[in-house]
């Protein structure tokens, strides 16, 4: 398939969804693609958590200001790989908005299985390790698009 559109999508989109967001675009020199974040369970526009601003500034990955969006079937068409940072987020992503193709667990995406570790709650290493795993996934998701 032959997308021009990623939207991550997460419960709140205040940590993992940005978070791969701004990697996704730090390493994707194709600018012609879209890239998004988007949460599920988003009752008020908030700011992106702190500790996930810090860790992208520490891996020096430029990421502008942004509040959570809600997610909005209407963004996604034949062309768009909606990720869901983890299963129950597919499965919500599946039974409430009736998307069958082209919605895929991160790790599911590159023929793994299991879920990412969220990092809420944690320290500063927790989200350091969070971003760790995300970039090498982020890379194999860029390999497998075959996206420059």
């Amino acid at each position: 398939m032959d997308y021009n559109k990623i939207i991550f999508v997460c419960k709140e989109n205040v940590y993992l969804s940005p978070m791969a967001e701004w990697i996704m675009k730090g390493i994707l020199m194709d600018k012609s693609k879209e890239i998004c974040s988007r949460g599920l369970v988003v009752l008020f526009p908030e700011p992106r958590n702190m500790k996930v601003t810090d860790v992208l500034m520490n891996h020096a990955v430029p990421c502008e200001e942004q509040v959570s969006q809600e997610f909005d079937k209407a963004e996604v068409d034949d062309q768009t790989l909606v990720i869901a940072m983890n299963f129950p987020e597919k499965v919500k992503l599946v039974e409430e908005f009736g998307l069958t193709e082209n919605v895929f667990t991160l790790k599911e995406f590159v023929d793994e299985e299991e879920d990412i570790i969220d990092p809420y709650g944690g320290d500063e290493e927790a989200y350091d390790d969070c971003y760790v795993e995300l970039k090498d996934l982020l890379y194999r998701v860029k390999r497998k698009l075959d996206w420059r």
